[in-house]
């Protein structure tokens, strides 16, 4: 038999009757992998769940927690320190109304987070090492701030998203939603280098025309000093008209300029007002900022 300490991998699969997760669990010193999949009767993840430890659960890289149908609360006080190596974090198909605040303080070296069908979750707010951040069907989310780390955010579905703020490292944003007629205003908050308006500039040449192309009306401005539109782009789909003062030395110059310059404030604002064809109407935009 192999002795318990040395487990690295746990699932559990179809939890029909179990109304409470283990509290042993977060003793194993060198389990890495945990995940839950179908668990219909649990509805909340209690202190009991971390405190059973010094540190519990210290050497956790992935936490997949799944099919909780009926999971509202996730106790975790910011003084309990757990998973100080958790990488990667996916929840999926719960009730959960807010991701505690342990997470942030504690999951230190969290960089992924996967959030899908998370039905009262509606705000999402200060997890400081996170890098990408997917929410596919989050119905009451409203609010992101305070991800000062966050690079990639995918949006898809999420109707009520109405603030975007304070994630000055995103460099990709991916939004998805087949009913959307107009893009939402948050847009606004994106801040693109100068670096990316050139590659937009290129047109057809470049690398990111299959991103706005298709978008009937894409105006994008960067800074320079106190001059938050010197440099643009504009773009109209119907004749096919692009329109910059970026050029090639322009860009040079911007990529010499200090970290900080670089990445001053920028306004982008891309709208496609429907014209009644669904089909045109329903778009995919990836676009990195």
């Amino acid at each position: 038999m192999v002795p318990l300490n040395n487990l690295t991998y746990i699932m559990f699969v179809d939890l029909a009757c179990c109304r409470q997760l283990p509290d042993g669990l977060c003793q194993l010193p060198n389990l890495q992998f945990f995940k839950v999949d179908r668990a219909p009767f649990i509805r909340r993840v209690g202190a009991g769940f971390l405190q059973a430890a010094a540190t519990p659960f210290p050497r956790l890289n992935e936490m997949y927690l799944l099919g909780m149908v009926q999971w509202e609360e996730w106790e975790w006080e910011e003084q309990v320190q757990a998973m100080p190596r958790l990488e990667k974090l996916m929840l999926r198909k719960c009730k959960l109304r807010r991701i505690p605040t342990g997470v942030a303080t504690n999951a230190r070296a969290l960089k992924e987070l996967f959030l899908q069908d998370v039905q009262h979750l509606n705000y999402l707010e200060t997890l400081p090492s996170v890098v990408e951040l997917t929410m596919l069907r989050i119905p009451d989310m409203e609010r992101i701030t305070n991800l000062p780390n966050l690079q990639k955010l995918t949006i898809t579905d999420c109707p009520k998203l109405k603030v975007l703020e304070s994630i000055p490292a995103l460099e990709r944003l991916i939004l998805q939603d087949y009913v959307m007629e107009e893009l939402p205003e948050y847009m606004r908050d994106i801040k693109p280098r100068i670096s990316l308006l050139s590659s937009l500039a290129a047109g057809q040449s470049g690398p990111e025309w299959d991103k706005f192309s298709h978008v009937e009306y894409v105006k994008a401005y960067a800074c320079d000093g106190n001059n938050p539109r010197k440099w643009y782009v504009l773009y109209t789909r119907d004749n096919g008209k692009l329109e910059s003062n970026i050029s090639s030395s322009t860009v040079f110059e911007g990529d010499t300029m200090a970290a900080e310059e670089e990445r001053q404030a920028a306004a982008a604002v891309a709208s496609g007002p429907g014209d009644g064809n669904k089909e045109q109407e329903a778009y995919r935009l990836q676009t990195a900022v």
